[in-house]
């Protein structure tokens, strides 16, 4: 029995900035050995082994779909227990952001916290745009879905695809 007063909060990136950034991880870890456009192509065969679960590795693509998690988590919890919020605005309004989850937990909300950029990293490898295309091709269905659940505008993840 889940306890009813839990509160969520999520943090969800663009699913092919995530897909990418975590094949970057596990580049650099030595983990991955194919190119991003090869693990991509290799998921399904790879990630067996882990069904009906999620590969912790290379599960690049699968790990995506928010949708459907998110969905679940509100007919578990109920929207109100639930905060969800968009990689771009802890990067692009921090303080703002930060004062949200402050309320939504019922927290004092005046402390400010010295900004910090943790994790970011350039990458020597970019993704190859056609590839881009492919993977927002993907994940538009599952964006446009999440879109609905949330009550936000998610077309930057997708562009000009609507």
């Amino acid at each position: 029995k889940y306890n009813p007063k839990m509160k969520w909060i999520l943090a969800l990136r663009n699913p092919v900035e995530r897909a990418f950034s975590a094949w970057n991880m596990e580049t650099n870890r030595g983990k991955e050995k194919l190119s991003f456009a090869e693990a991509i192509e290799k998921e399904p065969e790879r990630c067996r082994e882990a069904l009906p679960l999620q590969h912790r590795v290379y599960s690049y693509i699968d790990r995506g779909f928010y949708a459907h998690q998110v969905r679940r988590l509100f007919n578990i919890f109920g929207t109100g227990n639930c905060l969800i919020l968009l990689s771009e605005e802890l990067r692009n309004e921090h303080n703002k952001t930060l004062r949200r989850v402050f309320e939504f937990l019922g927290v004092e909300s005046s402390f400010v916290p010295p900004e910090a950029s943790v994790f970011e990293q350039d990458y020597s490898i970019k993704i190859d745009n056609q590839l881009r295309s492919r993977l927002i091709d993907i994940f538009y269905f599952d964006i446009k879905e999440l879109e609905k659940l949330l009550g936000h505008d998610l077309s930057g993840w997708y562009g000009k695809k609507a």
